[in-house]
C-alpha cells in the first residue's frame, strides 16, 4: 500500500463496515485535500503492475468496435459531407460506446488504487448506466466546446475543471448537473495540482505514442493517475457505490 493510500484510509468503525479511502468532497471543499503531484505519479506507476495487459486489451477492443461502427455509420450516412443530423447521430453512437467504457476503466483503476482485485470484464461494467453517463458527457462536451469557441483558455480550463464529472456520476451517483458543479468546485480547490497531473498524463501519452509501443505502459499509467487524483479529492467508499442518487452538502 502506498503512502497516499495509507495516510488517507480510515479503518472500519465496526464489524461489517467498509473502509473509506482517500479524501472526501466536504474535506476537499474545506481545503483539506492531500494531492501531491509526484506522489500521485509514483503511486500510479506502482499500481499498473498486474493490470497493463487487461487495460490495453480493453482499449484495443473498444476502439476496434468504434472503428467498425464508424464504417457502418459511414455506409449509412456517407463518409463525407454528412448532414447535421447524421453527424450528430454518429457522434452520439460513438460516445455511447466510449464514455461507459471510460467510466468502467476509471472504476477499475479506482479499485486497483486501494488494493482491490480487478477483472478484465469490469471495464465494461458501466454500460448499464449509459444514458446518465451520456447525459453528463454531453453537457461536459458542450460546456468545453463553448469555452473553446470563445477563447482557448476558457475551454482548456473547463476541460480540466469538469474532468471529474463522469467519475462522480458512476462512483457517487450524483445528479447529472450536480456532477458538473461538484467537479468544478473540487478541481478549483486544487486546480494547479490537477492541471499539472493532466499535463503529465498528456506528456506520457505523447511519449508513448511517439515511441510506437510505449503506450502499452503509458495508457494504464495515465488511467491510474486519474483514478488516484479522483480518490484523493472525492474519496472512495466501496460500500456506497451503486447506491441510490446522492446529494452533496456544501
Amino acid at each position: 500500500m502506498t503512502d497516499l493510500q495509507t495516510n488517507s484510509q480510515s479503518e472500519p468503525d465496526a464489524p461489517g463496515t467498509t473502509a473509506h479511502y482517500g479524501g472526501s468532497i466536504q474535506g476537499t471543499l474545506a481545503g483539506d485535500a492531500q494531492l501531491d503531484v509526484m506522489e500521485v505519479i509514483r503511486e500510479g506507476w506502482d499500481c499498473t503492475l498486474g493490470i497493463k495487459g487487461m487495460v490495453v486489451a480493453g482499449v484495443l477492443l473498444v476502439y476496434a468496435a468504434v472503428g467498425l461502427v464508424s464504417v457502418i455509420l459511414g455506409l449509412i450516412f456517407g463518409f463525407e459531407n454528412q448532414p447535421f443530423y447524421a453527424s450528430t447521430v454518429s457522434q452520439l453512437v460513438v460516445m455511447m460506446i466510449l464514455y461507459p467504457f471510460m467510466a468502467g476503466v476509471f472504476m477499475l483503476g479506482l479499485k486497483r488504487s486501494v488494493g482491490q482485485a480487478v477483472e478484465f470484464r469490469e471495464q465494461f461494467s458501466m454500460y448499464g448506466m449509459t444514458l446518465p453517463i451520456l447525459g453528463v458527457g454531453v453537457l461536459q462536451s458542450v460546456a468545453t466546446s463553448i469555452g473553446l469557441v470563445f477563447l482557448i483558455l476558457p475551454g482548456l480550463y473547463l476541460a480540466i475543471a469538469l474532468s471529474l464529472a463522469i467519475p462522480l456520476k458512476v462512483e457517487k451517483n450524483l445528479a447529472v448537473v450536480e456532477c458538473l458543479t461538484t467537479s468544478l468546485r473540487l478541481v478549483n480547490q486544487n486546480f494547479l495540482q490537477v492541471a499539472l497531473l493532466g499535463l503529465a498524463s498528456t506528456a506520457l501519452m505523447v511519449v508513448g505514442i511517439l515511441s510506437l509501443i510505449g503506450w502499452i505502459w503509458t495508457i494504464p499509467w495515465t488511467i491510474m493517475i486519474f483514478s488516484i487524483t479522483y480518490r484523493q479529492l472525492a474519496g472512495y467508499d466501496p460500500a456506497g457505490q451503486a447506491s441510490g442518487p446522492a446529494t452533496v452538502s456544501y
